[in-house]
């Protein structure tokens, strides 16, 4: 009996030796689960958009993981601007598949699903109003938790489409509850909703629909266990998004990402990159740049024409001297 009550003892107290010295060590349960993020010398944590293609360039990719800058997938299978219900699995399916054809290749080059962003694919995943109970965000809410499944765990999506023939009221409250249940209540999620101006939206966007943009996002925003990214393009240019970060910063929202990009998709200049960094904002920054000067977003999206991108090895370079500028600060 006096060697069980001993053998006890002593278990006991190595349990509580160990757990001393995790703690003296700085380890905890929580800091396990965490993969090691992307991150800048003075906190900056530091993204570019990524399709699956991008990643046939082993030297791109390799590339990325050297300067320690993340990714936000790129999602290019084409939505309608309409949802069509006869259409809806087999649209979730072809995302699936590019899903799929995703985690593939981030499993080749050794990157952890909980360390990437997932943006929102476009079309119809934007209008969230729907007869019969059917809507872009049902379709939105199943292709997410086939990816929470897989294992992501971070998602941008944009402010959605609202219908000027429905009471604001009601639909503002409808909104705001479909962010919070757009995940489980239990799911460990970064959700971030993007601000989307009435100059840019989708230009095949109907007449009667309302854009959850000012003030109206505003009052979306409040309540939802989601964040606000803020995009300089959809802000019309740094100056502008400044303004807009401080004063949603004001109101008291909490801002975790900037999109940088310009001119639908074209690189920053670096005097613009700059003044950005110049402001103190400490967060994720994600560049949405890969256009070339002299081309334009529309003609890449109806000619597909790899001249009008922006040579991967030239990527590298931008994207080192907006991480020098930003360390530099």
């Amino acid at each position: 009996m006096n060697n069980i009550i001993l053998m006890i003892l002593f278990l006991v107290l190595a349990t509580i030796g160990v757990l001393l010295l995790r703690r003296i060590l700085g380890f905890d349960g929580k800091q396990e689960m965490q993969e090691k993020k992307p991150e800048t010398k003075n906190g900056n944590m530091f993204f570019t958009t990524v399709t699956v293609s991008d990643f046939s360039d082993e030297n791109y990719i390799n590339n990325l993981k050297k300067l320690d800058i993340g990714i936000e997938l790129v999602l290019l299978t084409p939505l309608a601007g309409q949802l069509n219900v006869a259409k809806y699995d087999r649209d979730l399916e072809k995302l699936k598949q590019e899903i799929r054809d995703f985690i593939h290749v981030l499993s080749k080059f050794n990157i952890p699903l909980n360390q990437v962003r997932v943006h929102q694919p476009g079309g119809y995943a934007y209008d969230w109003f729907g007869a019969n109970n059917l809507s872009g965000y049902d379709f939105l809410k199943d292709f997410f938790a086939f990816c929470y499944e897989a294992g992501f765990r971070n998602y941008v999506i944009h402010a959605p489409y609202g219908h000027l023939d429905v009471y604001q009221g009601v639909e503002l409250s409808d909104y705001k509850a479909k962010i919070d249940n757009l995940f489980p209540a239990d799911a460990q999620v970064n959700l971030e909703v993007e601000e989307i101006s009435a100059l840019h939206a989708e230009s095949g966007a109907r007449a009667n629909i309302r854009l959850y943009n000012g003030q109206l996002f505003e009052k979306l925003m409040r309540g939802p266990r989601a964040t606000v990214l803020l995009d300089v393009y959809e802000c019309g240019g740094v100056d502008e998004m400044l303004k807009r970060l401080e004063h949603l910063k004001s109101e008291g929202f909490e801002i975790k990402t900037i999109h940088m990009h310009k001119d639908k998709h074209k690189f920053l200049t670096p005097d613009e990159v700059e003044v950005l960094v110049k402001a103190n904002f400490l967060g994720n920054l994600v560049n949405e740049g890969f256009v070339k000067q002299e081309s334009s977003f529309d003609e890449f999206v109806k000619t597909k024409s790899v001249e009008c991108i922006v040579p991967n090895d030239k990527r590298i370079e931008i994207l080192k001297s907006y991480i020098k500028q930003v360390e530099c600060k």
